[in-house]
């Protein structure tokens, strides 16, 4: 009872002498949450697990899948708002996200992606994968971030000839990931 009382009149000191922040008010560039540590680079590889759509390209990653990208994520946060860019290695894709964070997890919408992919389908008719959307999201534990990258594309058909490109199809790749930080 005695450890109760001396609490209690310390939270009373201090509500009434103002010493408490505000709850509701959180001061500028703070989250009133608490949020993990994301920021860093981390390492792995992504796993595409799921190929939708796509034509020719769809069919040829459908029958590789499993398939590797190594690669490298940055992230960059500030309180809550968690930012990255993610680089493949395989594909020279990149691609910058932005989003927001919790205690031990964050996800992520891309902002832009800076490539787009020229791929000869294994029929040897070549495309074009230009990214139109993408979202990740990531659990992080420890040193070691697990999570999904699902990335949609417009494929466009080009002729050799002449250069001119023709819509064909649409594509969603679903990766898994693991990543270590560095």
């Amino acid at each position: 009872m005695k450890r109760v009382l001396v609490v209690s009149g310390v939270v009373v000191a201090c509500a009434l002498a103002g010493c408490a922040e505000n709850p509701v008010s959180p001061t500028p560039g703070q989250s009133p949450f608490i949020t993990g540590q994301f920021a860093g680079t981390w390492s792995g590889a992504t796993v595409a697990t799921r190929v939708s759509g796509g034509e020719c390209v769809g069919a040829d990653l459908r029958a590789s899948v499993p398939a590797v990208d190594q690669g490298t994520v940055t992230l960059t946060q500030s309180a809550a708002d968690v930012s990255a860019v993610i680089r493949s290695a395989t594909t020279g894709l990149t691609c910058r996200y932005a989003g927001s964070g919790s205690f031990t997890s964050f996800a992520l919408t891309a902002v832009a992606c800076d490539a787009e992919i020229l791929y000869q389908c294994s029929t040897g008719q070549p495309r074009i994968l230009r990214p139109i959307g993408s979202t990740m999201t990531v659990t992080q534990t420890g040193a070691t971030a697990h999570g999904t990258i699902t990335t949609s594309y417009n494929i466009f058909a080009l002729d050799p000839v002449s250069k001119v490109e023709t819509p064909v199809a649409g594509m969603t790749v679903e990766s898994d990931f693991t990543a270590i930080r560095r």
